[in-house]
């Protein structure tokens, strides 16, 4: 129950799941439309502002001109003294706009407040009202100075009422009042209108950086789509060979593709590698065990009571365990060696030490070969390896040369510098091998004569070791034979830098 459980659970999250392209799709949509409506706010705010400083600008002209044309009455204003003064056609706002035009009524007011826009007022001495061109419910309060004022509430809204003193310019003295009173119809009217239309482009804008964004997203989405897709294919058959296509690209996406590609390659040659090795670890261990189980039946039917035939079962069979021991460690060692990048990296192995101390053990072990050591060093070289998986690859190779030279009894071991690298090379005069059989060598349990392997003790394991670990401190070794001329075995390991060894050296 509690598993069904967790299947509804799985299934309800994948119900709910938002796919990534919705997600790139809205966030590419608000990422747009939040910078347009940036854009936009900013442009219309400033646009606002200058209005408003026109507004008010055209305001204080009529005030200047009004307080002007006033200025030259000598005595208190009149309702006669301001019709008149009013009356004037030479009165311009601008020079290409004059302040008064007729109407049907034959009555002269002023061009904008004709309009409806701007409101004249204006009060004597003793604020009585003695002129006003339209009535507005906007309040008067006498200012010693000019003072342009924002008033809230107006016939259409936000309103500009100006409000300034008249003194005569003859005696100097108070004579009335002038009060312009901008009621910014046409402002509102603008103001509207160019709301609306950021409006309706902002609804275009979203709906237009949605478009784009889904056309972005499928588009960044198609190799991670095809990589779903190779993951589904490579989930239900772990042996398929599907690989993603990468194209021309140069992005992180096609870096992610060629990264899941090569981990594929790998996977696909771990599986190959563990099936052989499966395959080849059954059929190693099938003889000795067939061969102990041969015995041990033997003994159980009638062996056991002839001391000759118990002996010799018994030393065939101590032989296989032997063998199958040393199969079982050679295996262990093939497992590490696929880890030295891992846990050896930081390694600093002497060459030239490692070598004379290899030969010489040789030389006593066997004192029926003549060994020649040929080093071209002019001074001690380091390498990255770990002292003792450097000793174990010349073991295997001295070892194998030992045991496959035939008439001649004799192993040449050189060591010298090639550019970066150090090159040791190991080379016998015994069986030798065919061109086939040298590329094949380091294959886990090859043997190019099964019989005569056997025979000498060989797994087939120690070259598919050497191999493992040189490789693993990106190296290389490779065969050149001659059948029944011997062979030379060349290994090549990036040596270090003059500094690196000093320091190692000094240590």
């Amino acid at each position: 129950m509690k598993q069904q459980a967790a299947i509804d659970t799985t299934a309800v999250n994948q119900q709910k799941r938002i796919s990534l392209r919705w997600k790139w799709t809205i966030g590419a949509a608000i990422a747009l439309f939040l910078t347009y409506t940036i854009f936009s706010t900013i442009l219309f705010i400033t646009f606002q502002q200058i209005m408003i400083e026109n507004e008010q600008q055209a305001v204080r002209n009529v005030v200047f001109i009004l307080t002007e044309r006033f200025g030259q009455h000598f005595y208190e204003l009149t309702e006669e003294d301001v019709e008149e003064t009013l009356d004037q056609q030479e009165l311009y706002l601008t020079p290409e706009m004059p302040i008064m035009e007729e109407t049907q009524n034959q009555r002269s007011t002023p061009l904008r407040a004709s309009q409806g826009s701007i409101v004249i007022r204006v009060f004597s001495q003793d604020e009585e009202l003695l002129y006003e061109t339209n009535s507005v419910d906007i309040g008067f309060e006498p200012l010693e100075t000019l003072q342009i004022q924002t008033i809230p509430e107006g016939p259409h809204g936000k309103a500009l009422s100006a409000v300034t003193p008249v003194y005569s310019f003859l005696n100097n003295d108070l004579i009335g009042y002038v009060q312009v009173i901008n009621t910014l119809s046409s402002y509102h009217q603008l103001f509207r209108s160019v709301l609306g239309a950021i409006l309706l482009t902002g609804i275009i804008a979203l709906l237009f950086s949605g478009v784009i964004g889904y056309i972005i997203a499928i588009s960044f989405l198609q190799p991670i789509r095809r990589l779903t897709e190779a993951m589904h294919i490579i989930e239900k058959n772990p042996e398929s060979e599907e690989r993603i296509d990468v194209g021309d690209g140069n992005d992180e996406l096609t870096e992610l593709a060629n990264a899941h590609n090569a981990m594929l390659d790998r996977m696909q040659r771990n599986i190959e590698h563990q099936k052989q090795f499966v395959e080849d670890v059954s059929h190693e261990l099938r003889t000795p065990v067939a061969v102990v189980e041969g015995h041990m039946k033997l003994l159980n039917r009638w062996g056991k009571d002839d001391p000759v035939v118990l002996e010799e079962s018994l030393d065939a069979s101590l032989q296989e365990i032997g063998r199958m021991k040393s199969l079982v460690q050679e295996m262990l060692d093939l497992s590490r060696a696929e880890q030295v990048e891992i846990h050896y990296k930081n390694e600093r192995t002497p060459v030239r030490e490692i070598i004379n101390q290899t030969f010489n053990n040789f030389k006593l072990v066997h004192p029926d070969f003549y060994f020649i050591l040929d080093d071209d060093l002019e001074k001690e070289v380091y390498v990255n390896i770990y002292r003792n998986h450097l000793e174990q690859i010349l073991i295997i190779l001295l070892d194998n040369a030992v045991k496959y030279s035939t008439d001649r009894h004799e192993v040449h071991l050189s060591v010298s510098e090639h550019g970066r690298n150090v090159q040791i090379a190991i080379q016998d005069y015994g069986e030798g091998m065919t061109q086939e059989d040298t590329v094949k060598i380091f294959n886990r349990f090859y043997r190019v004569d099964k019989a005569r392997s056997r025979h000498k003790g060989g797994n087939g394991l120690g070259l598919s070791i050497a191999k493992q670990l040189i490789e693993g401190y990106h190296g290389k070794i490779w065969a050149e034979s001659v059948l029944e001329h011997g062979s030379i075995f060349r290994i090549e390991l990036p040596k270090l830098e003059d500094k690196q060894s000093d320091r190692d050296s000094d240590k």
